[in-house]
């Protein structure tokens, strides 16, 4: 049986006054009209989110989205695990389609109106309650540590993490639905902005991102432009970073990526290009040899020859990534695999990937507590 995404769809990431419904509403009508399908065509419904309950008191949202489509009955159930949660529901549609035929998937998350402090409360319930938010350790607090491990082992420096920034936001300059979207970001602007967490500053992490992303999964292709999900897996691991041997590598990325390759078919170099979860900077870095795109402490090297530029030998976040693309949580993972499809149909614009034929994507929840990885293939 295959897994093709026949149809997508995505909002603009970004701040915005439109209800969760309605930015819902557009991801998925737009994934449905580029699939040339009707809503009663789909026989299940997967909706990612993760602070729905928490940030705006709604839950159930399967229930509630299926007001897209009055009088459709079919399944749906929402799926959680932080920001890796639009990537577990794309997972959890290639298994569905044992059962059902065509599969929606619906990433969605408004952040946008909650008090800044309530926020960051919200967001740490993707951590361990006990062993790291009580004792203060926020997410940027978290992927500083991996930093200052990363750079004491590998001699990474504060100027590579610059090299990933500057580069996303040039990418996200050329994605009309970026958040940083025609927002040119400059080496004077990231000198200037202070530090959150050392080494990491307010350039090195992503912005709080509104937005929705939407597929269509298929056990059929439908036309030559569809794309296969070639291999999908998933991986967990302890939350906290205090119950790890090794703060430079997430074991659940490693696990996830072997078994999406294995079957996939294909070694990692055979990747053309990669959408990553860089919520920071030092996240980019870790992925790139997590996915064994690079080996231990070499994506630098990678990084500071250009090789990760769209124009590179293996290119990086084209799309702008979260750092720059935007991180609207429970949509993210749906938005890679968005990009990954744009650029295998080679309708990406401007950021077009030359030649591209297997992506990979890869998200991320909590500190590399839950890992998805998706590989992806031009239809041979």
């Amino acid at each position: 049986m295959g897994a093709f995404v026949i149809g997508m769809g995505k909002t603009r990431f970004g701040p915005t006054s439109k209800p969760m419904f309605e930015l819902a509403q557009e991801a998925a009508l737009d994934a449905l009209r580029d699939a040339s399908l009707q809503p009663d065509e789909v026989d299940a419904i997967i909706v990612a989110n993760f602070l729905g309950g928490p940030n705006e008191g709604q839950l159930h949202l399967n229930s509630v989205l299926a007001g897209i489509f009055p009088g459709v009955h079919v399944p749906s159930w929402r799926t959680e695990a932080a920001c890796a949660s639009g990537g577990v529901a794309v997972h959890q549609a290639v298994l569905a389609l044992a059962r059902y035929r065509r599969v929606l998937v619906i990433g969605v998350e408004r952040l946008s109106g909650v008090v800044g402090t309530q926020l960051a409360r919200n967001i740490g319930m993707a951590g361990d309650a006990i062993l790291d938010v009580a004792e203060g350790v926020s997410f940027p607090a978290a992927y500083a540590l991996v930093a200052q491990s990363h750079m004491m082992r590998f001699g990474t420096t504060t100027r590579d993490l610059e090299l990933v920034s500057l580069k996303n936001h040039a990418n996200a300059n050329l994605n009309p639905k970026a958040h940083f979207y025609l927002k040119k970001v400059t080496q004077g602007d990231i000198d200037q902005g202070p530090m959150v967490a050392s080494p990491l500053r307010l350039f090195d992490c992503c912005p709080i991102s509104d937005g929705a992303a939407a597929l269509v999964v298929s056990s059929e292709r439908s036309r030559d432009d569809d794309i296969e999900i070639r291999g999908s897996a998933l991986a967990s691991d302890v939350i906290s970073l205090s119950q790890r041997e090794d703060t430079t590598s997430f074991a659940a990325t490693k696990e996830a990526a072997g078994r999406a390759y294995a079957e996939a078919g294909i070694t990692p170099g055979e990747v053309d290009l990669a959408e990553v979860h860089d919520c920071f900077t030092i996240a980019e870095i870790v992925a790139m040899e997590d996915l064994g795109l690079c080996r231990p402490g070499e994506a630098v090297d990678a990084i500071r020859a250009g090789d990760s530029g769209i124009n590179g030998r293996l290119p990086v976040n084209p799309s702008g990534g979260l750092k720059a693309g935007g991180h609207a949580i429970g949509a993210t993972g749906v938005s890679q695999i968005c990009e990954i499809v744009l650029q295998l149909r080679g309708a990406a614009g401007l950021r077009q990937v030359p030649g591209a034929r297997v992506g990979v994507a890869h998200s991320v929840g909590g500190v590399g507590g839950t890992s998805a990885v998706h590989v992806l293939g031009a239809v041979r």
